[in-house]
Order: structure tokens, then C-alpha cells, then sequence
């Protein structure tokens, strides 16, 4: 449904004039009408908070930069997001298999998509989702909080929150992060 062919890049391969933080998870680059892009996603996993150790930290960035033919990359966006001032259990982590890239509305502009969770919690409770997706540097996206599944049920909790950004987009773009929403909503308790 409206995927643009992209192509594998691996950490030694990511061009020495990108700037990033973190360490890489996932990178890929594509082809659209505009141009030539490489996008990636980077996280830190936990770690001390600066000035206070008792606390952790944990940050999630993406980034797309187009690259310009015998120049220098160009950044197009950023994401960052993270949890702070933790001294519970964290999650601060991208859902495996959600970063994809489309032409949903066929404009011949790429959007890329991303999802992931964050929570600070000592407890069995869900955590924050969110779905993030930018078409060129218009960005959109859908926020609630999950659903835990433990055992065989499912609670009836969690929920979108707030997804009013994809309604100033092309319908197709909330009918897609509905569907992501609802097969990422579900957090499985390990």
C-alpha cells in the first residue's frame, strides 16, 4: 500500500558528514520526486542523568537528510524525544518494524513513519505510544497511551489521545495511523 522502495544502510556505511545521536538502530535511503534522502533512527538506551546519578535517562532521535549530489547532506528533520528524571523501570523504545517509508496520498513526496514507546513506571502499566510521520518537514502525529497484555486477556485501557495533526492531512494518512495504532497498541509484558 503506497511503499516507496528503500535500500538497507549499514552504520559503517552512513556517510562521515551526517551528524547524529545515538546509536544507530535502523537507516535507509530512498528516491522520491524531490530527491535523494537517507533516513535514520538512533537511541541511547538508558543512562545516568547528568548532575543527578540517581535518576536515569534515555533518548529516541530520527533524522532525514537529502543528499545532494557531490555535497554535503542536508538535514530536512529531526525527532527527539525522551524519558527523564527516572528512577523506576524505563522504556524508551522504537516498535520493531515500524519505521517504513510511503506515498500514500501518490504526491511523489515520501512520508516516514515511526513509532515508539516511552515510560517511566514502577508498575505494570502501559506505556506512551506514539506515531510520528513527516511528509518533507510537515510533521503528524498520533498520541495515547497502550494497552498491556498479560496472560491471555487484554486490558481495556489505553487509547489515542490526541491525533488532530493528521486531520489537516490527506484522509489516507489518519486511515493508515489508525491502522498502526491498532497493531502496535497492544504491548506485550516480558
Amino acid at each position: 500500500m503506497g511503499q516507496i522502495k528503500t535500500q538497507p544502510v549499514n552504520k559503517a556505511a552512513l556517510p562521515k558528514t551526517i551528524r547524529y545521536q545515538g546509536k544507530p538502530v535502523q537507516a535507509v535511503q530512498y528516491q522520491d520526486n524531490t530527491g535523494t534522502y537517507l533516513a535514520l533512527i538512533t537511541q541511547t538506551g538508558s543512562q545516568p542523568q547528568k548532575g543527578d546519578a540517581e535518576f536515569k535517562q534515555a533518548h529516541l532521535y530520527g533524522y532525514v537528510y537529502q543528499l545532494n549530489s557531490g555535497g554535503t547532506p542536508t538535514l530536512l528533520w529531526q525527532l527527539h524525544d525522551m524519558v527523564t528524571d527516572c528512577n523506576l523501570d524505563m522504556v524508551a523504545e522504537f516498535v520493531h518494524g515500524s519505521f517504513s517509508v510511503t506515498d500514500l496520498d501518490k504526491n511523489g513526496k515520501a512520508e516516514v513513519w515511526v513509532s515508539y514507546r516511552l515510560a517511566c513506571k514502577g508498575d505494570v502499566s502501559p506505556s506512551d505510544l506514539k506515531i510520528i510521520m513527516h511528509e518533507g518537514t510537515t510533521k503528524y502525529a498520533m498520541r495515547g497511551v497502550g494497552k498491556i497484555k498479560l496472560g491471555h486477556g487484554i486490558p481495556d485501557d489505553g487509547g489515542v489521545i490526541n491525533s488532530n495533526e493528521f486531520k489537516k492531512g490527506p484522509a489516507v494518512f489518519a486511515q493508515y495511523a489508525g491502522k498502526l495504532w491498532d497493531k502496535y497498541v497492544v504491548e506485550r509484558m516480558q
